[in-house]
């Protein structure tokens, strides 16, 4: 299979599976909410807020390490395999030494229980078979594809289940962990591995995810951090509240162009020898996502009040504010969400790092300053601010990178930006026309998306046509429409230089 042939494949099957889990998980976390109270989902996020950030202290992005290398053999893989699991060791010792010290610092004694399972979730997780991820160097997305869609169905059915049987946070937790074990086990049927304990290639692996270590960490404190800090301080109903709109507001924008993004990576990876190629790909990658996915997230930032009440109900109306400001938070990143691949690709890690602890220097402080002089939601618009700020950096760092300058990388979205704006008027006037006959929300929400999602569209080819139909997004997508699978950002058609030798 060519190159450009294989990541559209893999943007197909990642995608496909991400789609469907994000559209499952949209609906358990609807059914859940009207299960579940406030209070519950406070307590889960603490649990899950600090499993992402130990999980981050002991990430090591091994498969990816190994995706970037040319040849790899055996024990390439084994001495992944065994870092993995000492990592998943060490993960649970740090929840046993942490669950009590921090069940006082956020004052609820049944967190102990709870970190424990969340320690041994984590530690699950991590013990995945690497060749699910390394095959895609062979541009096999199906099997990673198979095992992320299998835990989040897994995860959310027992969710569910156990939700109606016992009225408890305890459904989640226990969800998330069984859904990790069902998961982990299924990888290992998807891509024969035996895995075997070596740490011979130690040194060389620990070169590329190394750096990879402290961007991962840095990366989950800047998306969690807010909620660690706001847990310790607010009552956990309101903590719940805040932690549900982040939920709800993540899905159309960031979920959407991860699946994408793995699916980059090993493509640009093939390229690192070609950088005018590699710049090429990523200008076109990184506008053509911001295209799909932007008008995802600001289009729920402007119909949030009649989706929280149709969706969540009425207990969860405090959360309106927030989703709108999480889903503005979220959208600003897709214009640069180009950075990161190429950075893999090209071996640049550090740079990675560099960019998300200094993003971390100013979250921290401006979360801080926003809760005591706006509450909740000045911290909220406090992280908001920061993105954008992260999102101007990131777009340096990929000139730095690629030579492709801030205002071309800038000038890439103007018809996107267009067509935003437009979604935003359009929206507005639909609203304060629905306003006075008082139509029912599921009847509001529907009219004002179908009238945002039009707007938006019409908006885009119009700006096209009258910038004389530049080479960019809109040619793209219409390529692929017309021609499936003809043009994938046009990456070269070239072989691979080497695929895995499979253990």
């Amino acid at each position: 299979m060519n190159l450009r042939l294989g990541m559209m494949h893999g943007v197909i099957s990642l995608g496909s599976a991400r789609l469907t889990g994000n559209l499952l998980g949209a609906v358990a976390l609807v059914v859940l909410a009207h299960l579940l109270t406030p209070e519950d989902f406070g307590i889960v996020a603490i649990a899950s807020s600090v499993l992402s950030v130990v999980q981050s202290c002991t990430e090591l992005s091994l498969s990816n390490a190994l995706i970037r290398k040319d040849k790899i053999d055996a024990s390439h893989v084994d001495t992944a395999w065994t870092m993995a699991l000492l990592r998943s060791l060490a993960l649970c010792v740090f929840f046993v030494l942490l669950a009590w010290p921090l069940s006082l610092v956020y004052s609820v004694p049944g967190l102990i229980p709870v970190l424990l399972v969340s320690g041994l979730t984590g530690a699950l997780m991590g013990l995945q078979n690497p060749m699910v991820t390394v095959v895609t160097k062979e541009m096999r997305f199906w099997p990673l594809a198979i095992s992320q869609l299998s835990l989040k169905l897994m995860s959310l059915g027992v969710a569910i289940v156990l939700a109606i049987l016992l009225q408890s946070y305890w459904a989640i937790i226990a969800g998330n962990a069984i859904g990790a074990l069902v998961a982990t086990v299924l990888t290992y049927a998807l891509v024969p591995y035996r895995p075997r304990f070596s740490l011979v290639h130690l040194r060389e692996i620990w070169s590329f995810s190394g750096w990879m270590f402290f961007k991962q960490l840095c990366e989950t404190l800047n998306w969690r951090v807010d909620q660690l800090i706001i847990g310790a301080l607010v009552p956990r109903a309101q903590l719940g509240i805040y932690a549900m709109a982040d939920s709800l507001a993540v899905v159309p924008a960031r979920e959407m162009v991860q699946p994408i993004r793995m699916a980059l990576f090993p493509g640009l990876a093939n390229l690192n020898g070609d950088l005018n190629r590699l710049r090429n790909a990523c200008l076109r990658a990184q506008s053509t996502l911001a295209m799909i996915t932007a008008p995802l997230g600001i289009g729920l930032a402007l119909v949030a009040e009649p989706a929280v009440k149709v969706a969540l109900g009425p207990q969860w109306i405090a959360a309106v504010p927030f989703v709108q400001i999480s889903a503005v938070f979220y959208t600003i990143s897709l214009f640069s969400t180009g950075l990161q691949p190429v950075a893999m690709a090209l071996g640049r890690t550090k740079i990675l790092f560099v960019q998300q602890a200094l993003v971390l220097v100013l979250k921290v402080p401006l979360v801080v300053i926003g809760f005591l002089l706006g509450g909740m939601i000045g911290a909220a618009l406090g992280r908001c601010v920061c993105e954008f700020i992260s999102m101007v950096f990131e777009l340096i760092v990929a000139r730095m990178l690629t030579g492709v300058t801030v205002a071309a990388q800038a000038a890439s979205h103007s018809v996107t930006l267009v067509g935003l704006g437009a979604m935003a008027v359009g929206t507005y006037f639909v609203h304060g026309a629905l306003s006075p006959l008082q139509a029912s929300n599921l009847v509001q929400l529907a009219i004002e998306v179908c009238a945002g999602g039009a707007v938006y569209v019409v908006a885009v080819a119009a700006s096209w046509l009258v910038m004389g139909r530049p080479d960019g997004p809109v040619r793209e997508i219409v390529q692929l429409v017309r021609r499936p699978g003809a043009a994938v950002w046009q990456m070269p058609t070239a072989q691979p230089n080497s695929g895995p030798v499979v253990p």
